[in-house]
């Protein structure tokens, strides 16, 4: 019968690929011969093999581009098994150099390398420098190509026991930057390797080049998402993700955990669901500025599953999409609820402290009128003892017919009322009256004050009067400015009510009015000397003003940065806490205000306070 073979020489050290085909030469039924043909198929070979080879990366190409996001193993493994299909090889590795060029860090064995290796301990990891015959690729820095393995006069480290045996050897190092990446190594192919096997494979190469570094990529944000979605569920803050419309998008546990709802019961919604009512309207204004890229933290105030008003400050940044576009909002929520309970704590605190420095002040405001509401209710006692004494003795005259005659009679009448004085207690009786009268009110308005500012109160907002607290103010601490200060107001009657803390609004305005009465006492020192303390009172369609004036000594230059700084304090150690202004400065920043002042040395200063006039909610 016919039959073909196929055999490589190498004349001049040229190779080429032979064809012989034989048919037999038969007499009788029996062969007594043979007539051969012989063709040099190396072209028509090498322009098949590269046709196949082609196909095959395209085709191996393919496999590794078709998944979504292979991973580095898996790409490994096609990559190998497309090398060892493209030069028809029966064993093979593929593997990554370690950062320091020491190690061959192997990612992917063929599958007839693990059947024919019977070592127990593969390792995966291989120092370069104990590495045998393949490694000399790596320290050469070049492709090695090894057709007789036994014969071969490089080094090698022979075979461990259980090795499959080597024939022949291809190695080729793939460089990236300079550096060696990659090495895809492939041994026993049946006809031994060549140059266009080595061409093949580094075109290969750099073909999965690309797709390893995508997935490299894919690996290293994959793996950079996982740290920032554990950083971001570790953290200690609630993380808030909204989209233009103020609908949540993501959440961390934290957030979960202040509202006490789960994920699903958070994000798709719009998170004024879970805004207390006080805090909806000022959290789609703040919403509005992220629009205008601004990203000022501010304040307010949730509601958990339970109904609980929860506090909390949030830092926002405006989110935009690649044309700039706003898409929504990136903010870190703290929750300060703790915070908020020792400010009413130390609030409170300043407030007795400041009742307490003014107590003695207060007394005195209490005891004068009290000392002549006495000694007009003494007199006022004495004179109408004296006129129930006058009306006994007159029943009596009367009663009894003592007296010889109605002229004796009235000779003694009028004896006692003359004793009496009938017209100085006329004139004096409604005056003293009225003075304890007013002397009674004025207790009454102090007690008053003092109960007003006092009383603990919790952080809700409601109407107040503004004049009518300033005057609250004015009159608790009338004893700390009256030696040495006028107060002038100059109050707008037509102020509508605004949204306050009372209690908070009284202690800024008391703390405004002390301060500027100890600037006035460093400058007024004579008992006739007087500065002046002018309280004013204005609005606008969008906030309540007040300014607190005094002409006394002013804030110098170099400290007035300093002003509000909590403990910051210029009096001497034992006479201030420091905390008056910074006290000052945290009310007005709770009800959302602003305030800020002018000061000249020598001449004074003004305080200004803007509220913003809000509408109940």
């Amino acid at each position: 019968m016919d039959c073909d073979l196929t055999f490589t020489i190498s004349p001049n050290n040229t190779k080429k690929i032979i064809l012989m085909r034989s048919s037999p030469i038969a007499d009788n039924n029996e062969v007594t011969g043979s007539v051969s043909t012989v063709e040099d198929i190396t072209d028509s070979f090498l322009l098949q093999n590269n046709l196949e080879s082609a196909t095959l990366r395209l085709k191996n190409l393919w496999q590794l581009t078709k998944g979504d996001s292979p991973s580095i193993k898996q790409v490994c493994d096609v990559t190998l098994e497309a090398i060892a299909e493209i030069t028809k090889s029966k064993y093979g590795f593929y593997g990554f150099m370690s950062e320091d060029d020491k190690d061959m860090i192997i990612h992917s064995w063929t599958g007839e390398t693990m059947k024919g290796c019977t070592i127990m301990d593969k390792p995966f990891i291989y120092p370069i420098e104990k590495a045998g015959l393949w490694a000399e690729s790596v320290r050469q820095r070049r492709p090695l190509v090894v057709n007789d393995y036994l014969s071969s006069d490089l080094p090698k480290r022979g075979f461990p026991d259980g090795h499959v045996q080597l024939e022949s050897l291809m190695v080729i190092p793939h460089f990236r930057d300079g550096k060696i990446h990659s090495v895809a190594a492939v041994a026993n192919k049946d006809f031994g390797y060549d140059d266009d096997d080595v061409t093949r494979i580094q075109g290969f190469l750099g073909d999965v080049q690309a797709i390893i570094k995508r997935v490299e990529a894919e690996t290293l944000l994959k793996k950079s998402e996982e740290k920032y979605r554990s950083l971001v569920e570790l953290m200690n803050e609630g993380v808030l993700v909204l989209d233009s419309e103020n609908i949540v998008t993501f959440v961390n546990k934290k957030i979960c955990k202040i509202l006490g709802q789960e994920f699903s019961e958070i994000v798709g919604n719009a998170f004024t669901n879970f805004t207390h009512a006080s805090s909806k309207e000022f959290f789609l204004d703040q919403q509005l500025l992220r629009r205008n890229s601004i990203s000022d933290p501010y304040e307010m105030t949730l509601v958990n599953r339970a109904g609980d008003e929860v506090f909390v400050l949030a830092s926002p940044t405006p989110l935009l999409d690649d044309d700039g576009q706003y898409k929504g909002s990136y903010e870190i929520i703290t929750d300060i609820s703790h915070i908020k309970k020792i400010e009413m704590q130390l609030l409170q605190s300043k407030k007795m402290e400041t009742i307490g420095l003014l107590a003695a002040g207060i007394a005195h405001e209490i005891n004068t009128p009290l000392q002549f509401i006495i000694g007009n209710t003494s007199f006022i006692k004495e004179t109408t003892d004296k006129l129930a004494g006058l009306a006994r003795s007159m029943k009596n005259i009367f009663a009894g017919n003592s007296f010889s005659s109605p002229l004796e009679t009235l000779q003694t009448l009028e004896e006692m009322i003359d004793e009496l004085d009938i017209e100085f207690i006329a004139e004096e009786s409604p005056a003293a009256i009225n003075d304890s009268i007013e002397g009674l009110d004025r207790i009454s308005s102090i007690v008053h004050s003092v109960k007003q500012f006092a009383h603990p109160s919790t952080d809700d907002l409601k109407p107040i009067n503004i004049n009518e607290e300033i005057t609250n103010a004015i009159n608790i601490s009338r004893n700390e400015w009256k030696h040495n200060a006028e107060v002038i107001t100059q109050l707008d009657t037509n102020l509508p009510k605004t949204l306050c803390i009372t209690s908070d609004f009284s202690q800024m305005v008391l703390n405004l009015i002390v301060n500027a009465s100890h600037s006035l006492q460093n400058k007024f020192i004579g008992p006739e000397e007087k500065g002046t303390i002018t309280i004013t009172t204005f609005y606008d369609d969008h906030f309540a003003g007040i300014l607190v004036a005094d002409n006394g000594l002013g804030i110098p230059h170099d400290i007035q940065e300093k002003v509000f700084s909590p403990f910051f304090t210029t009096k001497e150690v034992g006479k201030g806490t420091g905390m008056g202004l910074a006290i000052v400065l945290k009310i007005v920043e709770k009800h959302r205000g602003k305030i800020w002042f002018e000061s000249t040395e020598g001449e004074g200063t003004t305080f200004y306070v803007q509220l913003p006039i809000l509408s109940p909610a």
